[in-house]
C-alpha cells in the first residue's frame, strides 16, 4: 500500500469521531492527535470537503440532510436508512421497468475520498461484486453521481443488528450466530478481501434468522498494512457485545480472537469457527491450552451413561486384561518394527524426490538421472499410497511424485525428456490421488500446495504442448484460487501464486488476446514486486518474477508499448545474470536467461535496434548451444536452441547472409523434428515446427530463394491444416499463422516456377 493510500485509510479511521466533535471544538482535537502530520492535513481537508457538501446545492446538499437524490440509475430512492460522518445509506427500488428489485444504496459525500483512493474502490467494487456467500450481502453495483459522489448499490437486508437480536437469546444461539459470521469472513478473506469494520451493526440477522453480513464496501484487498487478523480482531469483539458474561470456555475464546497482539489471535477465522463450534458441541476447545486433564474431563462430560456402564463392567474387564497383556505385548513390537520400516520407507521416498532431486537439478547434464531419482522415489512411495490404510499426507506426497515425474517426463517450463504423453498419463494419475485430497482438506497448507502445483503443471501442459489455452486457464484459476489464503505465507506458496497469475494471463496470450492478457501478467508482476524482502530474495520468487516479466514485455510488445516491453525485459535480464553468476553451471538459470535474451532480440529486431538484438540473440544461441551440449537428452535445452536459432536465422536474413541463414536453419529444423521425435508427434511439439518453417519461408523469400521459400511455407500449411482438421490448433495460431501461409501458398507458390516479388513482412 503506497504512502497516499495509508494517509488516507488513517484519515478516514479518525474522520467517523471528528464527526461528532463541536464544530469549534474539531482543530484543537486534531492538533492533539498522536498521528503523522499528513494525516491531520487530510482530516482538515475531509471537514473542508463535509462542510461544502453540507451546505451546497443538489445532490450534495440532499444527501446532507437525508433526504438523498430522487434517483440514482435505474433505482429510484424511497427512504433514508441511516447517516454517518461517511455519507448516508438509501433504500431504493428498480424502476426501469425491466423487472423490480430493492436494494440499499451508500453515497458517499463527494470529496472525502482523495482521487487515489476513489479509483481503488472503484476497482475494489469489482472484487466485491465476485463475492457470493449466503451469508454476506451482495453488490450490484457502483459508480460516481453527477457532483463527484461514489456510491455503492448493494442487497438490501431488513433485519436487526447483532446485539439487538442477541438480547433474551440463549448462549447457544448467540454462539451460532457468531460461527455463521466467522464462516463469513473467511470465505472472504479466501478472496483476500477485508471486512475492517466487523461490528454488531454490520451484522444483521433477519425476521426468519438469517445473519448476513453487510458493508463491505469499505472492504479492501488484504496487503501488509491491513490483514485478516484485522477481522478476528473484530470477531472477538462482536463476540464479546454478544457475550458479556461468558463461561470460561468461551471467555477464553474471545480473548484469543481478540488479543492486542495479532500473532496471538487465531491464525483463520476458519479456526475461530472451528472453537466455536468446540464449545458448543461440548469438545476440546484449543483456546483453553487445558492439557490431557482437561481433555478426559470433556470426555467425559459427553459421555456420563457411558462412562458410568463402564465403571460397573470396569472390574470384569481387568482379570482379561491381564490376560491378554502378554500377547498384545508381542503384537505392539511387531506392529513398532512395522510402522518404523514405513517411516524409513517415506524418508528414502521424500529424500529422492525433493532435496536429493533438487540438487541433481542444479548440475548440467542430469536430466536422465533427476528422472530416475523421480521413478525411483515415487516407486516407494507409491508402493505406500496404495495401502487402504495411508495417511493422508502420504497420498499427498505421492501425489507430488507424479508431479514431479510428470515435470522431468514432458513439462513445458524445464529440462525435461520430451515425452508429452507419457507425462499426461502421470498428471492423471496425481490428480486421481490429489483431487479427492484437496476436496476433503481445502485447508491443509501442504494439500493446497500439491493440489496447486498439479494444476499448474496441467496448465503449463495445456498450454505448450497440447495447444489448449482455455483449459490452462480454468486450472490455473483453480490453483490461484487455493493458493489465495496462502500467497504471503512461504517461498513456495508465493512462487506458485504468482506463477498461476502468470499461468493465466498467458493463456490468453495463446488466444491471441494480448490486452487481456497484460493486467493478468502485470498484476503477477505487481505480486512479486509486493514481496517482503524475506519472500523476494528468494531464488525461487526472482526465477518466477523473471518469467513474468518476460511475458509482461511480450505482451505489452504485442500492445504497441514499446517502452514498458524494454522496461521489464532489461529486468528480467538483470534478475537471471544475476542468479546465472550465482550458479553458472545451473540449467535451469541458463535457461532463463536465454529465454530472457531471446524476446529482448525479437523486440530490438522488431524497433530496428538491429545490434541490440544481433548481441543479445548471438548471447542466447551460445547458451542454448552450452545446454545441449552439456545434456543431449534435455528435451528443454533442444526446445531453448530451436527458439533462439529461428531469431538468428531472421538477422542472417535481414543482413542478406543466405549461407548463414541456411546453416542456422537446418540446425533449428533438426532441433524441432528430434523434438517431435520424442513427443509422440504431440500438437505442441508439431505447431513450434510449422511455427519455425513459417518463419524460415519468409527468411527465404527475402533472399529472393523462391523455391527454397514455397517448401518451407507448405510444409507449415501441412502441418497448420492438419492440426486444425484434429481441433488442436490454438486461437492464435487460428487467427493468423494458418491464414497468413495459406495466403502465401496461394499467392506465390503456385505454378511450375513463382516468381519473386516484394511482400509485406
Amino acid at each position: 500500500m503506497t504512502d497516499d493510500v495509508a494517509t488516507e485509510r488513517a484519515a478516514l479511521a479518525l474522520f467517523e469521531d471528528l464527526i461528532d466533535i463541536r464544530e469549534s471544538e474539531r482543530d484543537s482535537w486534531i492538533a492533539a492527535l498522536d498521528c503523522d502530520a499528513a494525516v491531520k492535513t487530510r482530516l482538515r481537508a475531509m471537514i473542508a470537503a463535509d462542510r461544502i457538501s453540507s451546505l451546497g446545492t443538489g445532490t450534495a446538499a440532499l444527501s446532507a440532510l437525508g433526504a438523498g437524490p430522487e434517483r440514482v440509475g435505474a433505482y429510484r430512492i424511497t427512504g433514508l436508512i441511516g447517516r454517518g460522518g461517511m455519507g448516508a445509506v438509501y433504500r431504493a427500488t428498480r424502476d426501469a421497468g425491466d423487472f423490480a428489485l430493492d436494494v440499499a444504496i451508500k453515497i458517499i459525500k463527494p470529496g472525502l475520498l482523495s482521487d487515489q483512493l476513489a479509483q481503488r474502490l472503484a476497482a475494489e467494487r469489482q472484487l466485491l461484486a465476485g463475492m457470493n456467500h449466503p451469508h454476506i450481502a451482495r453488490l450490484f453495483d457502483g459508480g460516481t453521481l453527477p457532483d463527484g459522489a461514489p456510491y455503492i448499490i448493494m442487497e438490501l437486508i431488513d433485519g436487526q443488528p447483532a446485539d439487538h437480536w442477541a438480547k433474551n437469546k440463549a448462549i447457544a444461539a448467540r454462539v451460532a450466530l457468531l460461527i455463521t459470521a466467522a464462516r463469513a469472513v473467511a470465505h472472504a478473506h479466501q478472496r483476500l478481501i477485508i471486512h475492517r469494520d466487523i461490528t454488531p451493526a454490520n451484522v444483521l440477522v433477519t425476521e426468519d434468522g438469517t445473519v448476513k453480513l453487510i458493508d463491505f464496501g469499505i472492504a479492501r484487498s488484504a496487503d501488509a498494512a491491513t490483514t485478516t487478523a484485522t477481522d478476528i480482531h473484530g470477531l472477538g469483539r462482536l463476540a464479546t457485545r454478544l457475550l458479556p458474561d461468558a463461561p470460561p470456555e468461551l471467555a477464553a475464546i474471545m480473548a484469543r480472537a481478540a488479543a492486542p497482539d495479532p500473532a496471538a489471535r487465531y491464525p483463520t477465522a476458519d479456526a475461530l469457527a472451528a472453537d466455536l463450534e468446540a464449545f458448543a458441541q461440548g469438545k476440546v476447545v484449543a483456546a483453553m491450552n487445558g492439557g490431557r486433564r482437561y481433555a478426559v474431563a470433556k470426555f467425559v462430560r459427553r459421555h456420563r451413561t457411558g462412562v458410568a456402564l463402564a465403571g460397573t463392567a470396569l472390574a470384569l474387564l481387568v482379570g482379561a486384561l491381564v490376560a491378554v497383556i502378554g500377547a498384545n505385548r508381542q503384537a505392539r513390537l511387531a506392529e513398532a518394527a512395522s510402522a518404523s520400516r514405513f517411516q524409513q520407507t517415506r524418508s528414502v521416498a521424500r529424500a529422492l524426490l525433493f532435496p536429493v532431486y533438487d540438487e541433481v537439478a542444479k548440475v548440467s547434464g542430469s536430466t536422465a538421472a533427476k528422472a530416475e531419482l523421480a521413478r525411483t522415489g515415487l516407486a516407494y512411495l507409491d508402493t505406500l499410497a496404495a495401502s487402504a490404510t495411508a495417511p493422508h499426507d502420504v497420498k499427498v506426497e505421492a501425489g507430488r511424485g507424479y508431479v514431479r515425474l510428470a515435470e522431468v517426463t514432458g513439462g513445458g517450463q524445464a529440462g525435461q525428456l520430451g515425452r508429452f504423453a507419457d507425462a499426461n498419463a502421470l498428471l492423471a494419475r496425481a490428480a486421481r490421488l490429489l483431487e479427492p485430497a484437496f476436496a476433503a482438506r481445502p485447508g491443509d497448507p501442504a494439500t493446497a500446495l500439491a493440489f496447486a502445483a498439479l494444476r499448474l503443471e496441467q496448465a503449463g501442459t495445456n498450454l505448450y504442448n497440447n495447444n489448449a489455452a482455455d483449459a490452462a486457464r480454468a486450472q490455473a484459476a483453480e490453483a490461484e484460487a487455493a493458493l489465495r489464503p496462502l500467497a504471503r505465507t512461504s517461498v513456495e506458496a508465493a512462487t506458485l501464486y504468482g506463477t498461476a497469475l502468470q499461468a493465466i494471463g498467458d493463456s490468453y496470450g495463446w488466444n491471441d488476446d494480448y490486452a487481456g492478457a497484460f493486467p493478468h501478467l502485470d498484476r503477477a508482476a505487481a505480486f512479486f514486486a509486493g514481496l517482503p524482502p524475506a519472500l523476494a530474495g528468494a531464488d525461487r520468487v526472482a526465477e518466477a518474477r523473471a518469467g513474468v516479466l518476460r511475458l509482461l514485455a511480450e505482451a505489452a510488445h504485442k500492445t504497441g508499448r514499446p517502452a514498458s516491453a524494454r522496461r521489464a525485459l532489461d529486468q528480467a535480464i538483470a534478475i537471471n545474470r544475476h542468479r546465472l553468476a550465482a550458479a553458472p553451471d545451473d540449467p535451469r538459470r541458463l535457461r532463463k536467461l536465454s529465454t530472457a535474451l531471446w524476446y529482448s532480440a525479437v523486440v530490438d529486431r522488431t524497433n530496428s535496434r538491429l545490434d541490440r538484438a544481433r548481441a543479445a540473440i548471438a548471447e542466447a544461441v551460445a547458451l542454448s548451444r552450452r545446454m545441449v551440449a552439456r545434456d543431449g537428452s534435455d528435451a528443454g535445452a533442444l526446445q531453448m536452441l530451436a527458439l533462439t536459432g529461428e531469431v538468428q536465422a531472421q538477422l542472417l536474413a535481414d543482413a542478406g547472409d543466405a549461407g548463414g541463414n541456411a546453416a542456422i536453419a537446418a540446425e533449428v529444423l533438426a532441433a524441432h523434428d528430434r523434438l517431435v521425435a520424442l513427443a509422440g508427434d504431440a500438437p505442441g511439439a508439431r505447431r513450434s515446427r510449422a511455427a519455425s518453417l513459417r518463419t524460415q519461408g519468409t527468411n527465404r523469400w527475402m533472399l529472393k530463394d523462391t523455391v527454397g521459400a514455397c517448401r518451407a511455407w507448405r510444409d507449415a500449411l501441412e502441418s497448420y491444416e492438419t492440426l486444425a482438421g484434429k481441433g488442436q490448433l490454438s486461437k492464435l495460431d487460428s487467427n493468423n499463422a494458418r491464414p497468413e501461409v495459406a495466403g502465401l501458398v496461394r499467392d506465390l507458390c503456385t505454378g511450375p516456377e513463382p516468381r519473386w516479388r516484394k511482400i509485406a513482412i
